[in-house]
């Protein structure tokens, strides 16, 4: 029988390999230190943590990289009380909020993953009291109401929205530059155009 150590190589590279196929380079994998597990509960499946301000683990995703009924299985605590990749955010420059972690990962660039579709309380109130100005919301297409309903409170409290539209795609199925060539051309919202986006569902 193949060694621990043999097995867990082998392992390495399958887990390699779907990162690369999801855009995530060497760079990104050292930078937010990203692993995966060849046993245990989190058996094969890739690990990307997350970072409060002080530098301390607060959520983490593990993300099969083999066929399977269930791609995530979400650690043991509440996604409520972390804000994604808090270590990496410069709250005075434009942020950018996604859904998952592998959107974050394409995006790289001062982006908030919210480890699902709402933006809660510890994050809205971090924004709304920080200094930056402009904030885009790029969550996927099935969550456009949601993303009004976020774009709109952000608004009222002075805060430059801008909602970033991805054709029926997220932000890693697009990639780095295709994202990029989006937001570049996105212009912020006002009460009046997001009252006209909303009308346009009905």
């Amino acid at each position: 029988f193949p060694s621990h150590d043999i097995i867990a190589q082998i392992e390495a590279k399958h887990a390699i390999k779907f990162l690369r196929k999801r855009g995530i380079t060497e760079e990104d994998i050292i930078k937010y230190n990203i692993g995966f597990c060849n046993d245990g509960p989190y058996k094969e499946r890739v690990i990307i943590p997350s970072y409060d301000e002080n530098g301390l683990i607060n959520y983490f995703i593990a993300r099969t990289y083999k066929d399977g009924p269930t791609k995530y299985k979400n650690p043991p605590v509440d996604a409520k009380s972390a804000i994604g990749w808090e270590l990496y955010i410069n709250w005075d420059a434009p942020i950018i909020l996604v859904e998952g972690m592998f959107d974050a990962l394409t995006i790289k660039r001062n982006v908030i993953p919210l480890f699902g579709k709402i933006i809660h309380e510890k994050l809205m109130k971090k924004l709304v009291r920080s200094s930056v100005n402009r904030i885009y919301i790029a969550l996927d297409p099935d969550a456009i109401k949601t993303a009004f309903k976020y774009c709109e409170e952000l608004m009222s409290y002075g805060k430059e929205v801008y909602l970033v539209e991805l054709d029926g795609k997220d932000a890693n199925e697009i990639g780095f530059e295709r994202f990029l060539n989006t937001i570049e051309t996105t212009q912020p919202l006002t009460f009046q155009s997001l009252l006209s986006k909303k009308l346009q569902l009905i």
